[in-house]
């Protein structure tokens, strides 16, 4: 066994700084090396920015293993267009899978489970995009179809479907989506009194309208958007803070809304003069 000095001790524009550099090795020398364990603690990655996350669906071909997906992605320049990946990005924010607060992206519960639910999925994969990708290119060269294309999307949607159920019993997903409704759940409905309010996109409703209860607020009254802690207080104590609001001719007024339990109705009521 050989011991060598690995520190080559060539003049360099700090004489007294040595360089460490390999010895020159025969094949089958033996060597002794030290092996020293550094301690510390490890940090998670930082969260990406809306910027960064456009850029990574930009240069999503560097994440893909297959050589021939990854060049058409390159081709292509990853996933969606510069006029559409902010609407994307916008898109999967609205149907809450991310959040973005301060322009940094989290994930949401939701979030995860979609990610739990599609791992090892192609929809998982930027190779989905660069698949398809392909066989648009053999459809504008006359070498496909676009009856065989959609086909084949149908049918690995259908087979996707069918799967969603396995992968939700072979996990904790459940549990999750039941933790997600509940934290979705904005109150108790005054009205039937089993039911939760929620947020419908369109409208806020009772979970319970399966079973006849047709409470429903408004997103928007008189001009105004209505928030879920305004919702909040409305159901729960009936009243929501005193508002600004603005009439038809542009002068502003105060008023709080108060909710008519009788006819699941909103009302102004305004403060009284002192």
């Amino acid at each position: 066994m050989f011991d060598r000095d690995t520190r080559d001790t060539r003049d360099t524009k700090d004489s007294n700084t040595p360089i460490k550099s390999f010895p020159n090795l025969s094949n089958g020398e033996m060597v002794k090396g030290e092996v020293k364990i550094k301690e510390g603690i490890t940090t998670p990655p930082k969260p990406y920015t809306e910027g960064q996350l456009i850029n990574l669906m930009k240069t999503a071909g560097r994440f893909v293993d297959d050589e021939e997906d990854s060049e058409i992605l390159k081709e292509i320049e990853g996933i969606g267009t510069e006029a559409t990946r902010a609407g994307i990005i916008e898109n999967i924010k609205e149907n809450g899978y991310i959040e973005i607060k301060r322009n940094v992206v989290s994930l949401t519960k939701k979030g995860e489970i979609l990610c739990e639910v599609i791992e090892g999925n192609l929809l998982s994969s930027p190779s989905m995009t660069a698949k398809w990708e392909s066989y648009l290119k053999k459809i504008g060269e006359g070498k496909g179809t676009q009856e065989h294309f959609i086909k084949n999307i149908e049918k690995f949607l259908r087979a996707t479907i069918e799967k969603a159920p396995k992968a939700f019993s072979d996990s904790n997903v459940e549990k999750a989506i039941q933790e997600q409704k509940e934290l979705s759940y904005i109150a108790n409905c005054p009205s039937c009194q089993d039911g939760k309010i929620v947020d419908r996109k369109t409208f806020y409703g009772c979970s319970n309208y399966k079973n006849g209860c047709k409470m429903t607020l408004p997103k928007k009254w008189f001009g105004k958007s209505l928030t879920k802690t305004m919702i909040k207080k409305l159901c729960e104590k009936g009243r929501t803070n005193k508002l600004k609001f603005t009439n038809k001719s542009g002068k502003k007024f105060y008023a709080y809304l108060i909710l008519d339990n009788e006819e699941n109705k909103i009302m102004f009521e305004f403060p009284k003069a002192t």
